[in-house]
């Protein structure tokens, strides 16, 4: 029998298009090691890994600066949030 689990990860938004990936990269190495972990402890045995899609989301942001020596200001910023959707099936092992 087979099984199939979406896993969505999502970055907090972050100053570059590359930081943001990386760790989307990180948090989706982690989900996909947890979800495998508990599917191994009910004695399911991992199939196949499908990337379903993936996006960099550019969204305004607001970043208060310094001004002299005192002052601040509000500058408007682009930060990046990057998703990630797979498709993970496991099946029962064959042991």
């Amino acid at each position: 029998m087979s099984r199939i689990e979406t896993v969505y990860v999502v970055s907090e938004p972050q100053p570059t298009v590359e930081e943001s990936v990386k760790q989307l990269a990180q948090r989706l190495d982690k989900n996909l090691q947890d979800l495998v972990t508990v599917f191994q402890e009910a004695g399911d045995q991992l199939w196949s890994a499908e990337p379903a899609s993936h996006t960099v989301t550019p969204v305004p942001a607001v970043e208060r600066r310094p001004v002299g020596i005192i002052g601040h200001e509000n500058v408007q910023v682009t930060h990046y949030i990057a998703s990630a959707l797979v498709m993970v099936s496991f099946q029962k092992r064959l042991d």
